[in-house]
């Protein structure tokens, strides 16, 4: 079984701290980093019957590439199928979002978490895991003796009963904490521990998740840890730049929702520091720890964060406490990195009901006045002409940090705008000076 063991990890394993942790929702940390393997893609497909969000890695591994697609195919495929006969006051929407770990050169997991709204919201998460060095895909029984599902299913065993002694002796949890491999196939393997996840419906009627430090196995592995940080720049408190706005000429604000990404919002804010222009960037919890540098280089330079939830769902489909967890966790994961928490949301689709409301907290709830649709055209010039053609005074034109057409169109803008006399502030300065009533709590 040592051997096994070994196999297991030197197999696949993964990145972050020990011990043991669970979610109600299955939101991973917000301490943790998220997207470690590959490039985003992301597919937004917004229409009247339906709305489709999808993000995932892409890389130059054909065999774990297709495995992805095949997997995304799939619930797009069910998605459409169920949508077609729900009845529903909202929208249907499909959301895929993704974690990716890598434990070194030849070990890669991918965690999918997929959220589906038809006749009912649904979440399901699926994990992939890869050898780079093989070229293959591996599942539970090809890195775990039967001797090591039996220690394992021991060890969740006592955990779980120790920290949930009342929901422990049903029927359900002792068939689900069974060695089974099928109780324990969704895993992924970071550098520091083996993660388990188990879905609402399986030990409890909601999901947890169990994380086990390779030192609980230290009789059953040998290897060494490996360390990993992420660089940031800036510890201590971040201050925004002394800025000269004259309230009486027109001023309009661009933002910037689904972000941050390496290389595009890298350019918009290069664009930005250049023209000495300001912008607001609306960031999903998910992607804050991504570009951490970024972040911070938002505020320093007299950009504004705001709060775009953690995973992009349509809130008005949720629960208050759901909804609750949605923006607290992204309030969380910007203030880890830049010492600010922002003021500011705005809802995914711009949805918005009393829950939605009463969970914003005080803050101001954005949505805009232009949409200048970047993620259906792709193409700078249509970005830019619409833009250009209905611009005025206080407007807010919502534009996308995840495509290269709307980092062209806005490297075109800021200048643009400027030449026409606009200057380029954040939506709270807009605010600030009267411009724009759209974002004010009603």
């Amino acid at each position: 079984m040592k051997v096994k063991l070994s196999k297991l990890c030197a197999c696949l394993l993964f990145c972050w701290c020990c011990g043991c942790s669970q979610s109600a929702s299955l939101i991973p940390s917000i301490n943790s980093v998220h997207h470690e393997y590959g490039e985003s893609v992301h597919e937004q497909n917004y229409h009247d019957q339906h709305l489709i969000n999808i993000t995932y890695p892409k890389s130059q591994k054909t065999v774990l590439n297709e495995e992805i697609q095949a997997r995304i195919a799939y619930h797009r495929q069910r998605f459409e199928q169920e949508y077609k006969h729900a009845s529903t006051p909202q929208l249907p929407e499909l959301n895929i979002d993704y974690q990716s770990y890598i434990k070194d050169d030849r070990y890669i997991s991918i965690k999918l978490d997929v959220f589906s709204s038809t006749s009912q919201p649904q979440e399901q998460i699926e994990t992939i895991l890869y050898d780079n060095q093989k070229d293959c895909l591996l599942s539970l029984q090809d890195v775990m003796s039967e001797e090591a599902l039996n220690l394992l299913s021991d060890m969740a065993k006592k955990y779980f009963q120790n920290h949930y002694p009342d929901e422990c002796y049903t029927r359900q949890f002792a068939v689900h904490i069974a060695p089974s491999a099928h109780n324990y196939e969704l895993f992924v393997l970071r550098k520091d521990a083996l993660v388990f996840y188990f879905p609402s419906g399986t030990l409890f009627d909601y999901g947890v998740s169990w994380e086990v430090p390779y030192e609980d196995l230290a009789d059953y592995i040998d290897m060494e840890k490996e360390e990993t940080a992420v660089f940031v720049p800036y510890q201590d408190v971040l201050n925004e730049p002394i800025k000269n706005i004259d309230p009486n000429q027109p001023m309009v604000a661009l933002t910037f929702d689904d972000g941050p990404t390496r290389k595009y919002t890298e350019a918009i804010l290069d664009c930005l520091k250049e023209n000495q222009a300001s912008a607001t960037f609306f960031v999903l919890g998910s992607r804050a720890d991504d570009c951490p540098d970024l972040l911070q280089r938002m505020v320093l330079e007299g950009n504004e964060i705001g709060n775009h939830t953690f995973s992009h769902k349509q809130l008005t489909t949720l629960s208050k406490e759901n909804i609750e967890e949605e923006i607290v966790a992204t309030q969380e994961s910007i203030h880890d990195v830049t010492s600010t928490y922002p003021s500011v949301i705005r809802p995914p689709y711009g949805s918005k009901n009393d829950a939605v409301m009463e969970c914003a907290q005080g803050k101001k709830i954005v949505t805009w006045t232009i949409d200048t649709e970047d993620w259906h055209s792709k193409n700078a010039e249509v970005i830019v002409n619409k833009v250009i053609k209905d611009v005025k005074d206080g407007d807010i034109i919502l534009m996308h940090d995840l495509y290269a057409s709307s980092a062209e169109a806005a490297i075109i803008l800021v200048p643009k705008l400027q030449e026409m006399g606009f200057q380029l502030v954040t939506v709270s300065e807009l605010y600030e000076y009267g411009k724009n009533d759209a974002g004010k709590i009603m």
